[in-house]
């Protein structure tokens, strides 16, 4: 009797996700350990997949390309056979829609629970601080030396009225921000290149940095305005907070339905 091809797929990604090599020792206790999680797993999917069938879920085309489309990166190494990946894809999209549906039937947290939440954390619903910034780039192409000596003499000209920024990001300025006058508009950490981050958020509100070299070449940051971290409008915050509780009792949920279905 055939191993169903979803058995192996679970097991193929199994094997990729704990980093297995083809060289292990089926003696060895990561082996064993593999071997276990990987039964276990048959277990769940093949529970999910009858209790999807046990209220006869229907799937529709779409769904089915949305599953073939997320495994295409994978079902490109697998070499299956035609026949083969349409019984994967449809298993694989029984499972999703199974744990999907289980989701939806979680209960909604009330305003009440909301407003409690946001109160006992409202600490954390901060606007980090931005910095409304004007980027300027030379790219270098074999000969940094001169593109640094045209970057300082930008930067010297700029020194003498910040306004000249948008006239000069537009005419030297190698970076799609060219058009707009350099504008990157308001901008946070985790956005640029960590040379320029620190660089921009060492800046006082209407100061030019010096010249910071990249990868990408040489840059100019002009910070115009400061906005300093402040609370969330309430009305924004309760958003975050009901759709955080809503996927936390959800996947709860989930985990509490797993758990009758395997007996676990």
């Amino acid at each position: 009797m055939s191993i169903p091809v979803w058995h192996r797929y679970s097991r193929w990604k199994l094997a990729k996700q704990m980093k297995l090599g083809a060289e292990l020792s089926p003696t060895s206790a990561q082996y064993q350990q593999f071997i276990d999680a990987w039964q276990r797993q048959q277990v769940i999917e093949e529970a999910i997949a009858q209790a999807a069938l046990d209220r006869t879920l229907k799937i529709d085309p779409q769904s089915v390309e949305t599953t073939r489309q997320a495994l295409a990166a994978e079902l490109s190494v697998l070499e299956l056979t035609a026949a083969e990946t349409e019984k994967l894809v449809l298993h694989q999209t029984l499972l999703r829609e199974q744990l999907s549906w289980v989701q939806q039937q979680a209960p909604l947290p009330d305003d009440a629970q909301v407003e409690a939440w946001y109160r006992g954390h409202a600490q954390h619903f901060v606007r980090p601080e931005q910095r409304y910034t004007r980027h300027l780039l030379l790219t270098v192409e074999g000969n940094s030396a001169a593109v640094r000596d045209q970057i300082d003499a930008i930067a010297r000209r700029l020194r003498d009225g910040h306004e000249l920024f948008a006239r000069e990001a537009l005419r030297y300025s190698h970076c799609p921000s060219a058009m707009g006058g350099g504008v990157l508009g308001w901008v946070g950490r985790g956005i640029l290149y960590p040379q320029l981050e620190d660089t921009l958020f060492r800046l006082e509100a209407g100061q030019l940095s010096r010249a910071v070299d990249t990868e990408l070449g040489w840059h100019l940051l002009l910070c115009e305005h400061i906005r300093l971290p402040q609370p969330l409008p309430k009305a924004e915050a309760l958003t975050r907070v009901r759709q955080q509780l809503i996927t936390r009792q959800q996947e709860d949920y989930q985990r509490q339905w797993l758990q009758q279905l395997i007996g676990a």
